[in-house]
């Protein structure tokens, strides 16, 4: 009995979750943005080690390489977060949801990914739009000297960013169709 119970209520997302042709598209499509993504930590701590080394071994420092380290964190943090999603590292505060039965926890992932996760990521998305034209437009760079120039580039990742979690949570929601249709 206890065997029975214990499998009732593993994790939502094992091996033993349906992974239709739609979920793999979706993930593949994230996995391989996210591989760039990734690459950018290495960048990141090169740039970081550059910063230490320039300001504690030469007394100095170069602000464009500053601001690039805030860029870089930005893009792999950004683009993580779909990552994250299809990998199910996000946070989450399972206290309740670990009672529950998959069947009850897969109509509320659903339920989060099209009522919560979509329609917000989808209003970032469409208002950021606007935000990246402006930035074009008025050529936008850094106010400090010696900054970065095309801020716009920078601020292009929150879309990017927001269209890759709408992904990932399709693929999720999709997974979750399946297992409760496997479940019957």
């Amino acid at each position: 009995m206890s065997e029975l119970i214990e499998e009732e209520h593993d994790s939502i997302v094992d091996e033993a979750v349906p992974d239709p042709l739609l979920s793999r598209a979706l993930d593949g499509v994230v996995a391989f943005i996210s591989i760039f993504a990734h690459a950018t930590w290495i960048i990141l701590v090169g740039v970081i080690l550059a910063n230490v080394l320039m300001r504690y071994v030469f007394g100095g420092s170069i602000v464009a390489l500053e601001e690039l380290q805030w860029h870089l964190y930005a893009f792999g943090f950004m683009v993580g977060l779909s990552y994250a999603l299809v990998h199910d590292q996000h946070v989450r505060v399972d206290v309740l949801a670990e009672r529950w039965t998959k069947r009850r926890r897969a109509w509320i992932e659903i339920a989060a990914m099209l009522i919560l996760v979509i329609p917000f990521c989808g209003v970032i998305l469409h208002d950021s739009i606007e935000f990246i034209q402006f930035s074009m437009q008025l050529n936008e760079r850094s106010r400090s000297p010696g900054g970065l120039p095309y801020r716009w580039i920078l601020k292009s990742v929150i879309p990017l960013a927001m269209g890759l979690v709408i992904l990932a949570a399709l693929a999720r929601t999709a997974r979750m169709i399946e297992l409760l249709r496997k479940s019957r």
